[in-house]
Protein backbone atom coordinates (compact mmCIF):
# COMPACT_ATOMS: atom_id res chain seq x y z
CA UNK A 1 0.00 0.00 0.00
CA UNK A 2 1.05 3.46 -0.32
CA UNK A 3 3.23 3.06 -3.92
CA UNK A 4 2.14 4.58 -6.81
CA UNK A 5 0.44 1.97 -9.39
CA UNK A 6 3.40 0.98 -11.78
CA UNK A 7 0.71 1.27 -14.59
CA UNK A 8 1.78 5.25 -14.75
CA UNK A 9 5.12 4.28 -15.94
CA UNK A 10 4.22 2.87 -19.22
CA UNK A 11 5.10 -0.86 -20.74
CA UNK A 12 8.63 -0.49 -19.20
CA UNK A 13 8.00 -1.46 -15.28
CA UNK A 14 5.46 -4.95 -16.33
CA UNK A 15 8.77 -6.02 -18.78
CA UNK A 16 10.89 -5.43 -15.91
CA UNK A 17 8.44 -7.23 -13.43
CA UNK A 18 8.13 -10.08 -16.08
CA UNK A 19 11.90 -10.96 -15.62
CA UNK A 20 11.61 -10.55 -12.22
CA UNK A 21 9.16 -13.01 -11.90
CA UNK A 22 9.27 -15.18 -14.97
CA UNK A 23 11.86 -18.68 -14.39
CA UNK A 24 13.96 -19.92 -17.00
CA UNK A 25 11.19 -20.89 -20.60
CA UNK A 26 12.38 -21.93 -23.71
CA UNK A 27 12.11 -18.58 -24.63
CA UNK A 28 13.94 -17.48 -21.93
CA UNK A 29 16.84 -20.30 -21.79
CA UNK A 30 19.04 -20.31 -18.07
CA UNK A 31 22.25 -17.87 -18.38
CA UNK A 32 25.32 -19.33 -18.08
CA UNK A 33 27.63 -18.61 -15.39
CA UNK A 34 29.45 -15.90 -16.96
CA UNK A 35 26.33 -14.15 -17.86
CA UNK A 36 24.87 -14.23 -14.11
CA UNK A 37 27.95 -12.99 -12.84
CA UNK A 38 28.51 -9.93 -15.09
CA UNK A 39 24.65 -9.45 -14.73
CA UNK A 40 23.77 -9.79 -18.13
CA UNK A 41 19.88 -9.49 -19.38
CA UNK A 42 18.99 -8.34 -22.62
CA UNK A 43 16.00 -6.63 -21.04
CA UNK A 44 17.58 -4.94 -18.89
CA UNK A 45 20.75 -3.41 -20.55
CA UNK A 46 18.34 -1.49 -22.63
CA UNK A 47 17.54 0.67 -19.75
CA UNK A 48 19.78 3.13 -17.50
CA UNK A 49 20.35 2.12 -13.93
CA UNK A 50 18.59 5.59 -12.69
CA UNK A 51 15.27 4.26 -14.35
CA UNK A 52 15.29 1.08 -13.20
CA UNK A 53 16.46 2.68 -9.83
CA UNK A 54 13.54 5.02 -10.17
CA UNK A 55 10.88 2.60 -10.64
CA UNK A 56 12.15 -0.35 -8.32
CA UNK A 57 11.76 2.60 -5.54
CA UNK A 58 8.42 2.72 -6.12
CA UNK A 59 7.90 -0.92 -5.00
CA UNK A 60 7.02 -2.05 -1.33
CA UNK A 61 9.63 -2.84 0.71
CA UNK A 62 8.63 -6.44 1.51
CA UNK A 63 8.77 -6.74 -2.67
CA UNK A 64 12.57 -5.26 -3.06
CA UNK A 65 13.69 -7.29 -0.02
CA UNK A 66 12.50 -10.82 -2.18
CA UNK A 67 13.55 -9.20 -5.82
CA UNK A 68 17.49 -8.56 -4.74
CA UNK A 69 17.90 -12.28 -5.02
CA UNK A 70 17.15 -12.26 -8.19
CA UNK A 71 21.18 -11.22 -9.66
CA UNK A 72 24.11 -9.69 -8.77
CA UNK A 73 22.89 -6.38 -10.52
CA UNK A 74 19.49 -6.04 -8.85
CA UNK A 75 21.10 -6.61 -5.41
CA UNK A 76 23.86 -3.76 -6.06
CA UNK A 77 20.89 -1.47 -7.08
CA UNK A 78 19.03 -2.59 -4.30
CA UNK A 79 21.69 -2.40 -1.55
CA UNK A 80 23.14 1.09 -2.76
CA UNK A 81 22.92 3.66 -0.21
CA UNK A 82 21.46 6.18 -2.72
CA UNK A 83 18.44 3.54 -3.78
CA UNK A 84 17.81 3.40 0.34
CA UNK A 85 17.58 7.39 -0.35
CA UNK A 86 15.38 7.17 -2.98
CA UNK A 87 12.71 4.54 -1.13
CA UNK A 88 12.79 6.76 1.77
CA UNK A 89 12.00 9.30 -0.37
CA UNK A 90 9.43 8.14 -1.87
CA UNK A 91 7.82 6.85 1.34
CA UNK A 92 7.96 9.99 3.05
CA UNK A 93 6.04 11.69 -0.26
CA UNK A 94 3.27 8.78 0.39
CA UNK A 95 0.39 9.48 1.99
CA UNK A 96 -0.35 6.34 3.79
CA UNK A 97 0.45 6.15 7.51
CA UNK A 98 2.23 3.68 9.18
CA UNK A 99 3.04 3.54 12.90
CA UNK A 100 4.17 1.05 15.48
CA UNK A 101 1.85 0.07 18.59
CA UNK A 102 3.11 -1.85 21.87
CA UNK A 103 0.57 -4.03 23.77
CA UNK A 104 0.74 -5.62 26.86
CA UNK A 105 -1.72 -8.72 27.72
CA UNK A 106 -2.67 -12.14 27.15
CA UNK A 107 -0.74 -12.40 23.89
CA UNK A 108 -1.26 -15.82 23.88
CA UNK A 109 -4.01 -17.57 26.44
CA UNK A 110 -1.61 -18.66 28.66
CA UNK A 111 1.17 -16.28 27.85
CA UNK A 112 1.34 -12.21 29.04
CA UNK A 113 3.76 -10.24 27.70
CA UNK A 114 4.43 -7.22 25.42
CA UNK A 115 3.60 -7.61 21.74
CA UNK A 116 4.36 -4.85 18.57
CA UNK A 117 1.96 -4.02 15.77
CA UNK A 118 2.48 -2.62 12.63
CA UNK A 119 -0.83 -0.57 12.28
CA UNK A 120 -2.38 1.02 9.20
CA UNK A 121 -3.91 4.37 9.84
CA UNK A 122 -6.65 4.26 6.97
CA UNK A 123 -7.62 0.75 7.74
CA UNK A 124 -7.00 0.10 11.45
CA UNK A 125 -5.27 -3.01 10.49
CA UNK A 126 -2.69 -4.13 12.63
CA UNK A 127 0.20 -6.37 11.23
CA UNK A 128 1.83 -8.30 14.12
CA UNK A 129 5.48 -7.76 14.10
CA UNK A 130 6.72 -11.11 15.25
CA UNK A 131 8.89 -12.28 12.63
CA UNK A 132 12.19 -9.95 13.85
CA UNK A 133 15.49 -10.79 13.36
CA UNK A 134 15.47 -10.54 17.22
CA UNK A 135 12.93 -10.65 19.96
CA UNK A 136 12.66 -7.30 21.86
CA UNK A 137 11.65 -7.39 25.19
CA UNK A 138 10.63 -3.65 25.59
CA UNK A 139 7.25 -1.31 26.48
CA UNK A 140 8.55 1.05 23.68
CA UNK A 141 8.25 3.73 26.18
CA UNK A 142 11.11 5.48 25.09
CA UNK A 143 10.99 3.95 21.49
CA UNK A 144 12.21 6.94 18.67
CA UNK A 145 11.93 7.15 15.05
CA UNK A 146 14.03 9.06 12.29
CA UNK A 147 13.55 8.36 8.77
CA UNK A 148 11.97 4.74 9.29
CA UNK A 149 14.89 3.64 11.87
CA UNK A 150 14.18 2.93 15.47
CA UNK A 151 16.26 3.56 18.14
CA UNK A 152 15.70 2.34 21.60
CA UNK A 153 17.41 1.03 25.21
CA UNK A 154 17.32 -2.38 26.79
CA UNK A 155 19.09 -2.40 30.25
CA UNK A 156 22.21 -1.22 29.43
CA UNK A 157 22.18 -1.65 25.92
CA UNK A 158 21.35 0.23 22.78
CA UNK A 159 19.06 -1.35 19.92
CA UNK A 160 18.71 0.13 16.35
CA UNK A 161 15.18 -1.40 14.63
CA UNK A 162 14.48 -0.95 11.00
CA UNK A 163 10.69 -2.07 10.61
CA UNK A 164 10.33 -2.58 7.70
CA UNK A 165 13.00 -4.93 6.79
CA UNK A 166 12.23 -6.41 10.14
CA UNK A 167 16.04 -6.10 11.40
CA UNK A 168 17.20 -5.43 14.91
CA UNK A 169 20.84 -4.52 15.39
CA UNK A 170 22.78 -4.31 19.03
CA UNK A 171 25.14 -1.48 18.98
CA UNK A 172 28.15 -2.19 20.90
CA UNK A 173 28.05 -1.92 24.26
CA UNK A 174 29.06 1.39 26.08
CA UNK A 175 29.45 2.39 29.91
CA UNK A 176 30.59 5.88 31.66
CA UNK A 177 33.87 6.33 33.45
CA UNK A 178 31.91 7.10 36.73
CA UNK A 179 33.25 6.36 39.70
CA UNK A 180 31.75 2.64 40.77
CA UNK A 181 30.14 4.70 44.09
CA UNK A 182 27.88 6.93 41.21
CA UNK A 183 26.59 3.73 39.36
CA UNK A 184 23.84 3.54 42.02
CA UNK A 185 20.33 5.27 41.03
CA UNK A 186 22.29 5.80 37.12
CA UNK A 187 20.13 6.15 34.60
CA UNK A 188 21.02 6.07 30.43
CA UNK A 189 19.18 6.65 27.87
CA UNK A 190 19.85 7.00 24.09
CA UNK A 191 18.85 9.41 21.05
CA UNK A 192 19.08 8.61 17.36
CA UNK A 193 20.12 11.82 15.15
CA UNK A 194 20.13 12.41 11.06
CA UNK A 195 22.37 15.28 9.47
CA UNK A 196 20.80 16.30 6.34
CA UNK A 197 24.00 17.14 4.83
CA UNK A 198 26.33 14.36 5.42
CA UNK A 199 23.56 11.78 5.38
CA UNK A 200 24.63 10.56 8.84
CA UNK A 201 23.20 8.73 11.33
CA UNK A 202 24.76 9.20 15.10
CA UNK A 203 23.73 7.62 18.16
CA UNK A 204 23.82 9.94 21.54
CA UNK A 205 23.73 7.79 24.53
CA UNK A 206 23.74 9.76 27.65
CA UNK A 207 24.13 8.42 31.72
CA UNK A 208 22.62 10.57 34.50
CA UNK A 209 23.43 10.07 38.10
CA UNK A 210 21.46 11.07 40.94
CA UNK A 211 24.30 12.69 42.70
CA UNK A 212 25.34 16.20 42.41
CA UNK A 213 29.06 17.60 41.88
CA UNK A 214 30.28 20.09 44.23
CA UNK A 215 28.65 22.91 42.35
CA UNK A 216 25.74 21.08 43.13
CA UNK A 217 25.29 20.32 39.09
CA UNK A 218 23.67 16.89 37.96
CA UNK A 219 26.45 14.68 36.85
CA UNK A 220 26.20 13.49 33.45
CA UNK A 221 27.91 11.52 30.70
CA UNK A 222 28.03 11.36 26.76
CA UNK A 223 29.38 9.71 23.64
CA UNK A 224 28.38 9.07 20.55
CA UNK A 225 28.55 6.37 18.06
CA UNK A 226 28.67 7.63 14.63
CA UNK A 227 26.95 4.45 12.61
CA UNK A 228 29.05 2.73 10.40
CA UNK A 229 31.23 2.29 12.92
CA UNK A 230 32.11 0.36 15.61
CA UNK A 231 33.26 2.95 18.60
CA UNK A 232 31.96 4.83 21.35
CA UNK A 233 33.53 8.48 21.51
CA UNK A 234 33.41 10.90 24.76
CA UNK A 235 31.67 14.35 23.99
CA UNK A 236 31.69 17.00 26.31
CA UNK A 237 28.24 17.00 28.43
CA UNK A 238 25.27 19.89 28.06
CA UNK A 239 22.73 21.08 30.08
CA UNK A 240 20.42 18.08 29.95
CA UNK A 241 18.88 15.84 32.91
CA UNK A 242 16.64 12.98 32.47
CA UNK A 243 14.55 14.02 28.91
CA UNK A 244 10.35 14.43 30.40
CA UNK A 245 8.80 14.46 27.01
CA UNK A 246 10.81 12.23 24.71
CA UNK A 247 12.70 13.39 21.73
CA UNK A 248 12.69 15.20 18.46
CA UNK A 249 15.24 14.65 15.40
CA UNK A 250 14.60 17.90 13.21
CA UNK A 251 16.92 20.44 11.23
CA UNK A 252 20.03 18.32 11.93
CA UNK A 253 19.19 18.21 15.82
CA UNK A 254 17.93 16.19 18.65
CA UNK A 255 15.71 17.72 21.06
CA UNK A 256 15.01 17.05 24.53
CA UNK A 257 12.55 18.59 26.73
CA UNK A 258 13.61 18.46 30.30
CA UNK A 259 14.59 20.18 33.60
CA UNK A 260 16.94 22.60 34.47
CA UNK A 261 18.73 22.80 37.73
CA UNK A 262 16.40 25.55 38.98
CA UNK A 263 13.58 22.59 37.81
CA UNK A 264 12.82 25.47 34.58
CA UNK A 265 11.42 23.72 31.65
CA UNK A 266 13.93 23.72 29.08
CA UNK A 267 14.33 22.63 25.36
CA UNK A 268 17.99 20.80 25.34
CA UNK A 269 19.32 20.50 21.20
CA UNK A 270 21.92 18.78 20.22
CA UNK A 271 23.37 19.37 16.95
CA UNK A 272 24.36 16.31 14.88
CA UNK A 273 27.23 17.79 12.82
CA UNK A 274 28.84 19.64 15.51
CA UNK A 275 28.20 17.64 18.20
CA UNK A 276 27.45 20.27 20.72
CA UNK A 277 24.40 21.15 22.79
CA UNK A 278 22.61 24.44 22.81
CA UNK A 279 19.47 25.45 24.87
CA UNK A 280 15.67 26.61 23.85
CA UNK A 281 13.89 28.64 25.98
CA UNK A 282 10.01 27.02 25.76
CA UNK A 283 7.00 29.62 24.57
CA UNK A 284 5.25 31.76 26.88
CA UNK A 285 2.24 30.33 28.71
CA UNK A 286 3.62 26.74 27.99
CA UNK A 287 2.18 24.79 31.55
CA UNK A 288 3.87 23.94 34.16
CA UNK A 289 3.10 19.89 34.23
CA UNK A 290 5.94 18.36 32.78
CA UNK A 291 4.65 15.08 32.65
CA UNK A 292 1.56 16.30 30.58
CA UNK A 293 3.85 17.97 27.50
CA UNK A 294 5.28 16.13 24.49
CA UNK A 295 7.53 17.27 21.75
CA UNK A 296 7.08 16.24 18.68
CA UNK A 297 7.50 17.18 14.93
CA UNK A 298 4.51 18.53 12.86
CA UNK A 299 4.89 19.97 9.53
CA UNK A 300 8.25 20.13 9.80
CA UNK A 301 7.95 22.11 12.77
CA UNK A 302 9.34 21.39 16.51
CA UNK A 303 6.26 21.58 18.26
CA UNK A 304 5.30 21.29 22.08
CA UNK A 305 2.20 19.61 23.18
CA UNK A 306 0.27 20.78 26.14
CA UNK A 307 -2.20 18.02 27.45
CA UNK A 308 -2.76 18.86 30.88
CA UNK A 309 -6.34 19.54 30.29
CA UNK A 310 -7.17 17.01 28.20
CA UNK A 311 -9.49 14.64 30.07
CA UNK A 312 -11.44 18.10 32.04
CA UNK A 313 -11.68 20.53 29.76
CA UNK A 314 -11.06 18.72 26.21
CA UNK A 315 -8.26 20.94 24.78
CA UNK A 316 -4.70 20.59 23.80
CA UNK A 317 -1.98 23.36 23.17
CA UNK A 318 0.21 22.99 20.38
CA UNK A 319 3.26 25.63 20.48
CA UNK A 320 4.64 25.18 17.15
CA UNK A 321 8.10 26.46 16.59
CA UNK A 322 7.59 28.17 12.78
CA UNK A 323 10.60 30.00 12.88
CA UNK A 324 13.23 27.73 13.89
CA UNK A 325 16.16 30.34 13.65
CA UNK A 326 14.58 33.38 15.16
CA UNK A 327 12.37 31.56 17.85
CA UNK A 328 9.05 32.49 17.06
CA UNK A 329 6.38 29.92 18.77
CA UNK A 330 2.85 29.90 17.36
CA UNK A 331 0.00 28.97 19.84
CA UNK A 332 -2.64 26.52 18.03
CA UNK A 333 -5.55 25.76 20.44
CA UNK A 334 -7.42 22.43 19.90
CA UNK A 335 -10.64 22.28 21.10
CA UNK A 336 -12.01 18.53 21.00
CA UNK A 337 -15.64 18.17 20.72
CA UNK A 338 -17.46 17.54 23.93
CA UNK A 339 -18.32 14.03 22.63
CA UNK A 340 -14.92 13.06 22.55
CA UNK A 341 -15.01 10.78 25.23
CA UNK A 342 -18.04 9.50 24.59
CA UNK A 343 -18.96 5.57 24.11
CA UNK A 344 -15.14 4.96 24.47
CA UNK A 345 -14.06 2.18 26.78
CA UNK A 346 -13.81 3.94 30.11
CA UNK A 347 -10.87 4.97 29.54
CA UNK A 348 -9.62 7.98 31.81
CA UNK A 349 -5.89 8.15 30.31
CA UNK A 350 -4.55 8.32 27.49
CA UNK A 351 -0.71 8.86 25.23
CA UNK A 352 -0.63 11.64 22.92
CA UNK A 353 1.64 11.46 19.57
CA UNK A 354 1.19 12.66 16.12
CA UNK A 355 2.01 11.60 12.72
CA UNK A 356 3.60 13.00 9.70
CA UNK A 357 0.21 13.59 7.96
CA UNK A 358 -0.86 16.14 10.36
CA UNK A 359 -2.87 14.14 12.97
CA UNK A 360 -2.48 14.19 16.57
CA UNK A 361 -3.47 11.02 18.05
CA UNK A 362 -5.17 9.93 21.16
CA UNK A 363 -4.64 5.70 22.37
CA UNK A 364 -6.16 5.13 25.88
CA UNK A 365 -3.22 3.45 28.17
CA UNK A 366 -6.16 0.94 29.49
CA UNK A 367 -9.07 -0.25 26.92
CA UNK A 368 -11.09 -3.16 27.85
CA UNK A 369 -12.89 -5.00 24.86
CA UNK A 370 -11.50 -3.33 21.83
CA UNK A 371 -8.49 -1.47 21.03
CA UNK A 372 -8.83 1.78 19.29
CA UNK A 373 -7.36 4.90 18.78
CA UNK A 374 -8.50 8.84 18.06
CA UNK A 375 -7.10 11.18 15.43
CA UNK A 376 -7.91 14.25 15.33
CA UNK A 377 -7.15 16.33 11.88
CA UNK A 378 -5.76 19.72 12.64
CA UNK A 379 -6.14 21.94 9.75
CA UNK A 380 -9.88 20.20 9.35
CA UNK A 381 -10.74 19.95 12.90
CA UNK A 382 -11.89 16.70 13.01
CA UNK A 383 -11.52 13.68 15.60
CA UNK A 384 -11.99 10.40 13.98
CA UNK A 385 -12.19 7.17 15.93
CA UNK A 386 -9.85 4.12 14.22
CA UNK A 387 -10.57 0.70 15.71
CA UNK A 388 -7.47 -1.72 15.73
CA UNK A 389 -8.28 -5.43 13.89
CA UNK A 390 -6.32 -8.12 13.34
CA UNK A 391 -4.93 -8.33 17.07
CA UNK A 392 -5.07 -12.21 18.47
CA UNK A 393 -8.57 -12.97 20.22
CA UNK A 394 -6.85 -13.91 23.18
CA UNK A 395 -5.40 -10.21 23.64
CA UNK A 396 -9.23 -8.65 23.96
CA UNK A 397 -10.80 -11.09 26.72
CA UNK A 398 -8.93 -9.08 29.44
CA UNK A 399 -8.09 -5.43 29.54
CA UNK A 400 -5.21 -4.33 27.52
CA UNK A 401 -2.48 -1.87 28.22
CA UNK A 402 -1.42 0.01 25.20
CA UNK A 403 3.05 0.54 26.78
CA UNK A 404 3.51 3.76 24.59
CA UNK A 405 1.55 6.33 21.86
CA UNK A 406 1.50 4.72 18.19
CA UNK A 407 5.00 5.85 16.95
CA UNK A 408 4.84 7.17 13.41
CA UNK A 409 7.51 5.96 10.56
CA UNK A 410 8.28 5.73 7.12
CA UNK A 411 9.52 3.10 5.07
CA UNK A 412 13.10 2.16 4.58
CA UNK A 413 15.08 -0.45 2.32
CA UNK A 414 17.97 0.87 4.33
CA UNK A 415 20.21 -2.33 6.01
CA UNK A 416 21.12 -1.93 9.25
CA UNK A 417 24.52 -3.57 8.67
CA UNK A 418 24.86 -0.66 6.11
CA UNK A 419 25.17 2.42 8.47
Amino acid sequence: MGHPSLSSFGPVPFALLGLLSQGPTEKQPRRTREEEATGENAGLTELPTKIISNILSRLPVKTLLRIRSVSKGWRSIIDHRSFADLVLAQSLRCSDVTSLISIVGNIKPTHFGCRFFSLDHQTGFAVPLGQLDQTIISTGQEWQSVNGLICFDIGDLTYLCNISTREVRVLPPARPKFPVHLHRGMRSFSALGFDPVTRRYKVMKTWVSNNLNHAGEVITANKILTLGTNSWRKINSGPINFPCGGSVCINGSIHFLTLDLMSNKIIVAFDVETEKFRTLALPDGAPNQVHKMKLIAFGGCLTVLDYEHLEDENTISMYVLEDYKNRVWMERPIVLPRSWKEDLSRSEEFHVSSVRAGEILLAPKVTASEVYFLSYDVEKGTLKKVQVHGLPPSLLRSPVIIACAPIGYVHSILALSEV
